[in-house]
């Protein structure tokens, strides 16, 4: 795993460490144990919990990590509607930002777009028939004898 993100697992180990247990008996086990195996041992955390969330300095991995934690295990049933929303609209802007001429509807036939992408090159394929192991070995007996 990437140091950063084990930088991040252990940020996110110590803002565990000051949430109640509300919240955290939310949170599955494997992921906890998870967290708890790869965070990093030697990075220096600098969270205090007598600040907020918001006025603590953290790494962007740990924000997306809690992030994803919120959405998974603490956010309400209305909260997930909505997230679910937004990210319709933002899947289908970035589908809309990306599409272009090649997955519009065209009403040309395979025939005639192979024809416009490849002007003036055949394009016809080409038989290869394989020879069948035993006619190999007849060539070869009966390349010996010629000689």
């Amino acid at each position: 795993m990437d140091v950063k993100y084990q930088n991040a697992l252990s940020e996110v180990y110590e803002i565990l460490k000051n949430t109640d247990e509300e919240l955290l008996s939310k949170i599955p086990k494997s992921i906890k144990k998870f967290i708890e195996e790869n965070k990093n041992e030697q990075y220096n955390v600098n969270i205090d919990s007598k600040k907020s969330l918001y006025e603590q300095i953290i790494l962007p991995e740990t924000q997306a990590i809690l992030s994803l934690i919120y959405r998974s295990y603490w956010a309400t049933d209305e909260e997930k509607k909505e997230f679910a929303e937004k990210d319709a609209i933002e899947l289908k802007q970035e589908k809309d930002k990306y599409d272009n001429d090649i997955f519009k509807n065209k009403k040309l036939n395979n025939k005639q777009n192979i024809e416009n992408q490849m002007p003036n090159k055949i394009t016809d394929l080409i038989l290869v028939r394989k020879e069948k192991w035993y006619q190999k070995v007849w060539k070869k007996i009966c390349g010996i004898f010629k000689k």
